[in-house]
């Protein structure tokens, strides 16, 4: 049985992902946020630079686009200093499955911004991640 592509990186993205969140640990417990946030960005160099020859080193014109990503990289890096902060304070135990429910804000800001709709399974999906942070902030 063939996996279909996407699921094939959605996969991989699980694995990285989750192998991340315990190396953030283990180097959370070794140095500070702010270093470890340099560090970390360093590590993703060579995956950009990889990126960016593969595009025959021309980006998009898009503006809008490239504010986006700007912008995208922006998040991620304020994310990962506060997840770098929160695992260096608290067990990765519980710091990983709450950060995990970030597509709880994505679904939200589909709801308000897009119009996008949830049928009912998905609304109890979201009403069970509000009772999973509480749960796991005990």
């Amino acid at each position: 049985m063939r996996l279909p592509r996407w699921l094939t990186y959605a996969l991989l993205c699980i694995i990285a992902w989750g192998t991340w969140g315990f190396v953030a640990k283990l180097g959370a417990d070794k140095i500070a946020p702010g270093p470890l946030q340099i560090l970390a960005t360093a590590g993703t160099f060579p995956l950009a630079l990889l990126a960016f020859l593969q595009l025959r080193m021309r980006l998009e014109k898009d503006v809008r686009g490239i504010s986006y990503g700007v912008l995208n990289g922006l998040l991620s890096g304020i994310g990962l200093l506060a997840y770098y902060a929160a695992v260096s304070r608290g067990k990765v135990s519980v710091v990983g499955p709450v950060t995990s429910l970030f597509p709880l804000l994505t679904v939200v800001l589909a709801f308000i911004f897009l119009r996008e709709r949830l049928n009912r399974m998905q609304m109890a999906g979201v009403a069970l991640s509000l009772v999973a942070i509480v749960i796991f902030s005990q």
